[in-house]
This record gives structure tokens, sequence and C-alpha cells, in this order.
């Protein structure tokens, strides 16, 4: 007679309970992330409303209002404004409700040694070249009759308006982008796997650009500071590779009026010269284990963490958001 065991093994229990404990987590996680990007997305959506709204509030008519912030001085302060609260006080309002330590992860720690000028070198070499993506990316969408709107926003003339073009465009996204996504949104993800953490933020940090164009170059970028994040152990190499690379692109907006083939001859050069500082910086890694990360130390498996994540209902809301905000931007 055959005999059927009808009590389950209580590893197999202890298994489930363990991954379904996981699940939650990641379920949170996935939630924590998504919440401020939420409010980023709505915020940047409703902008020009919030700003009629509080100009009439203050007696100043549409007109008025319209006119006052057009002014390219204006626009530079108003995006440090911007940044300065949209992406860091929603981050870590999120951060404290998942109950996240943002001093453990978020904070200037000191690079290990030995790390920070290698790294530098290969994060600015690496960023040079993922702008060639978004380049490639918008020659894709235009083949198809997806051609984004080529709006050229004027810049704030002088030295002073030079100055407040760098730090709006340059120094304070640096802080406040590495702050909210390498800093709080990394460190949240990253007690399931260093390799899933970086994945998954860069990929949240390209979808919050809003736009297809740009999501090539935001996603490599997101990339290699999250690689960055982790084999340095601080932001600030974080900060100074994505300031450096904000910075070249100012200094090529205010070299528009030079003649093309000069324009090029630049660009080549610069192209070629990131390149050598690139295989330098990553010449100069002495670590063999510098491309190894740290396996996972619980019990769900790889494609049930990313599918954990990726497909939580709150990371599909904010896809779909993402969706309709890009599909728009080029209408």
């Amino acid at each position: 007679m055959q005999n059927y065991n009808y009590y389950p093994d209580p590893r197999e229990n202890e298994i489930y309970l363990a991954e379904r404990g996981e699940r939650k987590r990641l379920g949170r996680a996935a939630l924590a992330v998504t919440a401020p990007c939420f409010v980023f997305f709505l915020f940047t959506e409703f902008y020009r409303n919030i700003v009629l709204f509080i100009g009439g509030s203050l007696g100043f008519s549409e007109e008025k209002t319209i006119k006052f912030l057009s002014d390219p001085f204006v626009v530079s302060v108003a995006q440090i404004a911007v940044a300065l609260v949209i992406l860091t006080l929603p981050f870590v309002l999120s951060a404290k409700a998942y109950g996240f330590n943002i001093s453990h992860f978020a904070a200037l720690k000191k690079p290990r040694q030995g790390t920070s000028f290698p790294f530098f070198l290969f994060g600015v070499g690496f960023c040079a070249f993922a702008n060639v993506a978004v380049n490639s990316a918008g020659r894709v969408f235009e083949r198809f009759g997806l051609k984004s709107p080529n709006v050229r926003e004027a810049l704030p003339e002088g030295t002073w308006g030079f100055l407040i073009t760098v730090v709006a465009t340059a120094i304070v996204p640096a802080l406040v982008e590495e702050f909210a996504f390498r800093g709080i949104i990394q460190g949240i993800l990253l007690p399931f796997g260093e390799a899933f953490s970086i994945l998954a933020t860069a990929t949240t940090f390209g979808m919050l650009h809003g736009n297809f164009e740009q999501i090539p170059f935001a996603f490599l970028v997101g990339l290699v500071l999250g690689f960055i994040r982790i084999k340095t152990g601080s932001l600030a190499i974080c900060m100074a590779v994505h300031a450096a690379n904000n910075l070249i692109s100012v200094l090529a907006s205010y070299s528009r009026s030079l003649p093309v083939s000069v324009s090029n001859m630049i660009y080549t050069v610069y192209i070629l010269s990131v390149l050598m500082l690139a295989i330098l910086g990553v010449a100069l890694i002495k670590n063999e284990n510098t491309f190894d990360f740290k396996e996972y130390q619980g019990v769900l498996a790889a494609k049930k963490r990313y599918a954990g994540f990726f497909f939580s209902l709150s990371y599909i809301a904010f896809f779909m958001l993402f969706l309709f905000r890009a599909v728009n931007h080029f209408f």
C-alpha cells in the first residue's frame, strides 16, 4: 500500500514564510521609492498653475507673472528653489515613513582609500559616451515621426548669469539628485542586493526625466553613478561626476555662437580626451574584485526580486504616469 505523507516538510514552510516576508518588504520599498517620484511628476505637471495661483494671490496679473518668470535669470533661480525642495523633502519623508536611516547611506562619508581619483575619471568618461545614446535615441524616434520639440531656452547673460546657470544646472542638481537617488533610493534597495539596487535605481532615475530621449542617457549615467556609489562607499564622488558632466553641458550651451566647424572640432577633441580619462581611470582601479558585487543574503531568487519590484502596483502606476508624460512630450 502506497504511503502518502500529509505532513509538509517544516523547512519548506519556513522558506515560504521567509519569501512572503521579503516580498512584503520589497513591496514597501517599491512604494517608498515611487511615492516621492509621484510628487515630483505631479508638481512639474501643475507647476505653471501653482505659479499663476501664487502670482494672483500676490496681486499680479497672469500676463505679468508669466513675463516675470520668462526672464532667464528668474528661471534659473526658480530651478534652484524647486530642486532644493521637490528633490529633497518628499524623498526624506518617504524614507522616514519606510523606517530608513538616512544618515547611514545618504551621508557624505569619506570615499574608500584609493578610489576617488580613478572612479572620478571613469565616471566622467562614461558619462560623455552615454551622451551618444541620447543623440542616437533622438534619431531613432525621428525616423518614426516622433520628433521632440526643439526648444532652446534663453540663457542668462553676463558673468552673474553664467554663474547662476552653473549653480542651477550643474551644482544643485548634482547635490540633490545624488542625495535623492544614490543616497536614499539606492540605500532603500541595497538590502535586496548591490546589483539589484544599482539597476532599479538607474531605471527609476531614467524614467523620472519624463521623456524617451533622455532615458538612455539618464539610465546609463544612473548605472555608473550607482556603481561608483557602491565601490567608493561615498556620495561625494557621484556628486562630483554628476556636477562635472552637467558643467560640460553648460559650457556647450554657452558656446552655441561658435561656427559649426569649430564646435565639431571641440566636440571631437572632447570625446577623445574623456575616452583617455576613462581608460586611465580603469587602469588606476587596482582592485581585481572591483566589478564583483556582494551576493544577496535573502531567500528570494533574482527573478522574484526584480518581478516583485517592477511589477508591484506602485511601480506599475509610476510607469504608466511616466508613459503618459513621455508620449505627451512629443505633442
